[in-house]
C-alpha cells in the first residue's frame, strides 16, 4: 500500500549547523513556539477571504459536495444514535462548529445536504446550531455579509464567532450576541476540521536509542546564492530558510497536561530513528471545548495526515509544505491516543490516501456503541470516501473529449453536482448541443439547476454563473437565466457583456423598456460595443412602432 508522501531534511545534531546559513532570525526554537506561526497567523489576517478567492491556499478536496455529504450523513448516523439514548436532551440545542471555516464553501453546501437529511426525517424536530468559527476577523464579517448565508442566519440554524484555537477560551456567538455557558449545555460537541491542524502550531520529537528529543527550529534568511530561488517563493517564508537541531529531553514532565505527556512515552517505547509530530495545538483546542461543552464530542476531520505508527517509520522533522501560508502533515495517531486515553475510540479508513485522510474521533461520558456512527463512517471511506473521489476525478476529467455527453452528465451527479467539474465539462458540452444527434437536453436542464442550488459564489476567476446562465437563455429559461445575470453582477461587478446577455433575455420575454434599459448599461461600460448598439437600435425600433 502507498504511504503518505514524505520529505527529507538534512539531519543535523544539536553542534552542527549548515554550511553558509545566512543570517539567523531565530534559533532552537521548539517548532510550536516559532516565529512561523506569527507569519502565519498575519497572513490569514491581513488575505481574509482573498485566500480563498484567489486560490493561494488549497480548499477544493475539503470543500466540495461529495465531502459534505460524506459528513452531513456520518453526523445524520451519529444523531440517531445519540437521540435513542436517555441522556438526550430534545429541548436543549445541539452544536455544530467547524474550525478555521474560511470563505464558508463548506459550511454552505453541508448545510444544504444535511437540512434535506434532517427536515425528510424522524429527527425533523430536532434543535440545532451550526458554528462558524475562524481567527480572521476579515472572515467572520465575510460570513454575516454573504447573501447565500443570510437566509440561515435568519433562521437561527447559523451563527458565527472568532475562536482562537491557541487561547480561546469562550464562544461569543456574533449574530445572536450570546456567549456559550457550559451549565446550558446538554448535548453533544460536533466538531468539524478540514485543513485545520495542518496549518497550527505543532511540536516534532525524534527517537533514538530509546532517547527522546525534542526538535528545535532555526529560521535564517537566505544568502544571496539563493535570491532567485527566493523569488519563486511566494509564500510566507519567502526569503527564509529554515533546518532542525535535536535536543535531548530529561523527564516525564515536557507538557503541562499528563495525557499530552503520556503520548511522548508511549512513542518513546515503540519507535527508533524516527521523528513524529505532536499536533499541541490541536489537542489544546479540543481540551478547551471539553471545558465548554463536555466530554461528548464527535470531531470529523480531513487533513493530510498519519494514522499509524508504520506510516510515520524513519520520518525526520516535518517539511513545512508552502501555498501561500504554510501547513505540516497532522499526526491523526496522536489524537487518537488522546481520545483513547480519556475513555473515546477513533475510526480510520483501512486504506493509505493519496492526498488527505479523513478520520473521527468519538468522545463520551456515556456507555455507548454508536453502532450507526461506525456503520456510515465504515460503509463511506471503506467504498469511495473523499480521498477516492479526488482521484477519481482528477482520473477521469482529462479524458473528457472521449466520455460521451451521458457519460459526462452521470459522472457530474455523480459528484453531487459540483461546480468544479461542471466548468471542467462546459466547453465540451458546449460544442456538443447542436452537433450531437439526440442530445440529452433535458439531462443537462436538470444538471444545470442542481449545480445552481449547491454552489456557494466566492467570486473565483471562472464565471459560474455566466456559464449556467447563458445555457439557460439558449434553451429559453430566460427568467432563471436573469437570476443567474444578476448573481454575476453581485459578485463580479459590472460588466457590458452581462448587461448584453441580461437584455436578449428581457427582450425574449418582450419586457423591451427593461431590455433598453440594460443595453443603455452595457454601453455606458462600453461605449464601442459593437453588437450592443445594434441591439439598441432594434429596441428603439421595437418601442417607436
Amino acid at each position: 500500500m502507498q504511504k503518505p508522501r514524505k520529505y527529507t531534511l538534512k539531519r543535523s545534531n544539536h553542534t552542527e549547523t549548515p554550511s553558509c546559513p545566512g543570517n539567523i532570525l531565530e534559533a532552537d526554537k521548539p517548532l510550536s513556539q516559532s516565529m512561523i506561526w506569527k507569519l502565519q497567523a498575519d497572513f490569514y489576517a491581513n488575505q481574509g477571504p482573498k485566500a480563498w478567492i484567489k486560490g493561494i491556499v488549497p480548499q477544493y478536496i475539503t470543500t466540495n459536495p461529495y465531502i459534505a455529504n460524506v459528513y452531513a450523513k456520518t453526523v445524520f448516523g451519529y444523531l440517531r444514535d445519540f437521540s435513542s439514548t436517555p441522556e438526550f436532551d430534545k429541548d436543549t440545542t445541539i452544536y455544530i462548529m467547524e474550525l478555521a471555516a474560511g470563505v464558508g464553501r463548506f459550511t454552505y453546501t453541508f448545510l444544504k445536504r444535511f437540512l434535506h437529511m434532517l427536515h425528510n426525517s424522524s429527527l425533523k424536530d430536532l434543535k440545532f446550531k451550526y458554528i462558524l468559527t475562524d481567527l480572521a476577523e476579515r472572515n467572520v464579517t465575510y460570513w454575516q455579509n454573504h447573501s447565500y448565508l443570510k437566509p440561515y442566519f435568519e433562521s437561527g440554524v447559523l451563527d458565527c464567532a472568532v475562536f482562537d484555537m491557541e487561547n480561546g477560551k469562550e464562544l461569543s456567538l456574533r449574530y445572536s450576541k450570546t456567549i456559550l455557558q457550559p451549565e446550558a449545555l446538554k448535548n453533544p460537541l460536533i466538531l468539524f476540521a478540514n485543513y485545520t491542524f495542518d496549518s497550527i502550531p505543532q511540536d516534532t520529537f525524534y527517537v533514538k536509542s530509546n532517547n527522546l528529543h525534542e526538535g528545535l527550529i532555526t529560521i535564517t534568511e537566505k544568502d544571496n546564492q539563493k535570491e532567485s530561488e527566493s523569488r519563486k517563493d511566494n509564500s510566507i517564508l519567502e526569503g527564509l530558510d529554515y533546518y532542525y537541531t535535536d535536543n535531548r529531553i530529561e523527564g516525564n514532565d515536557y507538557y503541562e497536561d499528563v495525557n499530552f505527556n503520556d503520548i511522548l512515552l508511549s512513542y518513546k517505547d515503540c519507535m527508533e530513528d524516527t521523528a513524529f509530530s505532536m499536533p499541541v495545538t490541536a489537542l489544546r483546542c479540543i481540551r478547551r471545548l471539553q471545558d465548554i461543552f463536555g466530554d461528548d464530542i464527535l470531531l470529523l476531520s480531513t487533513d493530510k495526515g498519519y494514522r499509524t505508527i508504520a506510516s510515520m517509520d524513519k520520518n525526520y522533522h516535518p517539511f513545512l509544505s508552502k501555498h501561500g501560508s504554510i501547513s505540516l502533515t497532522v499526526n491523526f495517531h496522536a489524537i487518537e491516543l488522546y481520545f483513547k486515553n480519556l475513555g473515546g475510540s477513533a475510526l480510520h479508513s483501512i486504506y493509505e490516501h493519496e492526498s488527505v485522510t479523513t478520520s473521527l474521533f468519538l468522545l463520551s461520558k456515556h456507555a455507548h456503541s454508536f453502532r450507526e456512527t461506525r456503520m456510515t463512517y465504515q460503509e463511506i471511506t471503506e467504498g469511495i470516501g473523499p480521498d477516492d473521489f479526488y482521484i477519481l476525478k482528477k482520473g477521469i476529467v482529462p479524458l473528457k473529449n472521449s466520455l460521451t455527453t451521458r457519460e459526462m452528465l452521470t459522472f457530474l451527479r455523480y459528484t453531487l453536482w459540483d461546480a468544479r467539474t461542471f466548468l471542467e465539462f462546459y466547453n465540451t458540452l458546449l460544442n456538443r448541443i447542436e452537433k450531437e444527434e439526440d442530445f440529452p437536453k433535458e439531462t443537462l436542464i436538470d444538471a444545470i439547476y442542481k449545480v445552481w442550488e449547491y454552489y456557494f459564489p466566492i467570486g473565483e476567476d471562472e464565471n459560474l454563473f455566466y456559464c449556467l446562465a447563458t445555457l439557460l437563455g439558449y434553451f429559453g429559461y430566460d427568467k432563471d437565466a436573469i437570476r443567474l445575470f444578476q448573481s454575476s453582477l453581485e459578485f463580479y461587478g459590472e460588466d457590458a457583456a452581462i448587461y448584453y446577455e441580461l437584455t436578449l433575455c428581457y427582450y425574449n420575454m418582450q419586457e423591451f423598456e427593461k431590455a433598453l434599459e440594460h443595453i443603455n448599461k452595457a454601453l455606458l461600460l462600453k461605449t464601442d460595443f459593437e453588437e450592443a448598439l445594434s441591439l439598441k437600435n432594434l429596441l428603439t425600433e421595437v418601442l417607436q412602432s
